[in-house]
Formats: structure tokens, sequence, C-alpha cells
């Protein structure tokens, strides 16, 4: 099952969010002790909750915040091998100003911004599996500029 939500809550304050939840389990799997079991690297919930303000008496600047959650997994099919939940916050700014009439858009963004470490995604099949790690802090600038 999976909901999703957007909008605007208040005039520069917007909303985007989504949860879902997921009953994967193996049938007529490789291994016998795995039938019934979770499937390798899939949580059972993960949601992600995000919002954009836009900065009152500063045209153009807007900040935003996202908080991603995924829930445990397995790295291996007879789920022994438990990989733990984790959450992520990241932060950002954008500012959008015109350049010889172009429209000019700046970006800041600080993902894992509390340099959480984890394991990103874990995958694979019955006898190959692998763990993915979560990416540290990370600092992104960019401009793009429509013509």
């Amino acid at each position: 099952m999976e909901l999703n939500t957007q909008g605007e809550l208040t005039k520069g304050l917007r909303l985007l969010g989504g949860l879902t939840w997921l009953d994967a389990k193996q049938k007529s799997a490789y291994l016998a002790a795995a039938d019934g079991k979770r499937v390798i690297g899939v949580p059972k919930v993960q949601a992600t909750l995000g919002t954009e303000w836009d900065v009152p008496g500063v045209p153009g600047l807007a900040l935003d915040g996202r908080v991603a959650y995924t829930g445990s997994s397995y790295a291996d099919a007879t789920n022994t091998l438990k990989v733990p939940g984790w959450t992520r916050l990241d932060a950002g700014a954008r500012y959008l100003t015109e350049v010889q009439g172009k429209l000019l858009t700046l970006r800041l963004r600080v993902d894992n911004v509390a340099n959480k470490k984890y394991w990103a995604s874990s995958g694979g099949y019955p006898d190959n599996g692998y763990l993915m790690v979560g990416a540290p802090r990370s600092f992104n600038l960019s401009a793009s500029i429509d013509f």
C-alpha cells in the first residue's frame, strides 16, 4: 500500500510526502528454508516527508528539508542477516533570479546533514547478496539557466 501527499499548506509553504508498506514474501524459493521469508533488501516500511518554504522578504529564496526513513530489511534469503533501518535528514536552499532576461536558478543541498552511517540498501539473490553503504554528508552546489 502506498500513500502520497503534496500541496501548499499555506502561501509559500509546500509539503510532499509518501509512505509505503510492503509485504514481500518469497514463494517457491530457490531454498526451501526461504519460503515465506521476506524478500532480500525489501523493507516493510519506507517514508519520506519534505517541505519547501519561501523566505518572506527575500524574493526568489526558498529553503527546503527532507526526512527519509527506510525500515529494516534482510541481506539473505533465509532472513538471518538483518540490516537495520535508518533515517536521514537532507536540507537545501534555492534562489531564483534573472540575469540578462534569463531565469537563473542557484541550488545548495546538504544530504545526510547528521553524517549518519547506514546501509543504504541490500539486495542480491540467495547465494550472492550485497550491502551498499549510505553516502556521507554531501554538499552540492548547482546553477542552471533557462534560455
